[in-house]
């Protein structure tokens, strides 16, 4: 999927010749051919003509409203992948306590794999501190839990040991005192909570083109605005790709903390910083890797991400029996 960001505030984004065009104060930024385009993903204060809305719903382009925080507004899609017979399944499975609590055991147990995948490779000690013990003990609960109820206690126990091994591999003058979310406390939280939303919205994107209803999981309660199913299955990509992707960030020193200021209370990445995040989160999902898959291909991120919606669409027409996550060994 080719995602264009656009971060200029005041920016209008038009179509002219065949071609996505920015311009701002009768300057044009830049200018996209339509067929690179499968995402668009608007950060702020950006206009949208007509013209552009029209050929996106027609040609199924995928587009996100964030605000300048990064935080999801909504999105614009058309409704060409919808199937009736594949949604009704689902709607019938959401009602099926076994077959949620047998998806959501997976969902977690996936996340919790994938955290001490990361632990192990962040820290040669990791394996000898409380806080693994406490992660290999939460993925064998997650394993055998009675309930989806009793997995949300062990999804929390397991998150809270992981960050806080994960603040101690964040380097100074970074802070970062543990995860919070709603509204990030920090510059830290606050780079992690935008490549959250990345991933949600780029499984949004594909559940709804394959026909599923993004917004009824399996494991994630049902809210209005928020998309249930994309935050079940983004779970297993949370360390793997944007808790990676940050502390590579952090460590690097591609971003200074400065780069990423409070603003009325909402920490905004600046003008540079964006364009520094926004390519190397695209560069983390497309680059080509070695990657412990089920069939052990060389694979992107960004395939294994569309090629494990398509997975629970199969369990979900009862192809396959129960959904697998994709975890590092």
């Amino acid at each position: 999927m080719s995602t264009i960001y656009i971060t200029t505030q005041g920016a209008t984004l038009q179509k002219r010749s065949g071609q996505f065009v920015v311009q701002k104060n009768g300057e044009i930024l830049q200018n996209i051919p339509e067929t690179h385009v499968k995402q668009l993903v608007l950060c702020g204060n950006i206009n949208v003509t007509t013209p552009v809305m029209s050929y996106c719903l027609e040609k199924q382009v995928d587009v996100v409203f964030l605000s300048h925080g990064g935080r999801f507004r909504g999105r614009l899609n058309g409704d060409a992948g919808r199937s009736a017979e594949l949604r009704r399944k689902q709607y019938e499975l959401a009602l099926d306590p076994t077959f949620c609590l047998a998806q959501a055991r997976a969902v977690i147990g996936g996340k919790i794999q994938n955290q001490i995948a990361i632990a192990r490779r962040q820290s040669g000690t990791a394996e000898a501190t409380p806080e693994m013990a406490t992660l290999k003990k939460a993925l064998a609960q997650a394993q055998k839990a009675p309930s989806t109820e009793s997995l949300l206690g062990v999804e929390g126990s397991a998150s809270a040991a992981y960050f806080r091994l994960f603040a101690g591999w964040v380097p100074s003058p970074w802070t970062f005192a543990g995860r919070t979310a709603h509204p990030p406390r920090d510059g830290v939280n606050a780079l992690l909570s935008l490549s959250y939303t990345l991933i949600y919205n780029r499984m949004a994107s594909h559940l709804n083109l394959i026909g599923l209803d993004p917004y009824l999981g399996f494991f994630h309660a049902p809210r209005q605005g928020h998309a249930a199913l994309a935050s079940d299955l983004m779970e297993e990509f949370r360390p793997l790709i944007a808790d990676a992707l940050v502390l590579k960030l952090l460590r690097r020193k591609q971003i200074a903390p400065e780069g990423i200021p409070s603003v009325k209370g909402e920490y905004r990445l600046t003008k540079e910083a964006s364009k520094v995040f926004f390519q190397e989160f695209e560069e983390k999902l497309t680059s080509q890797r070695k990657v412990l898959a089920r069939d052990d291909w060389q694979l992107s991120y960004a395939s294994i991400i569309k090629r494990q919606a398509h997975h629970l669409a199969r369990v979900i027409s009862g192809e396959e029996q129960i959904y697998q996550p994709f975890t590092l060994k």
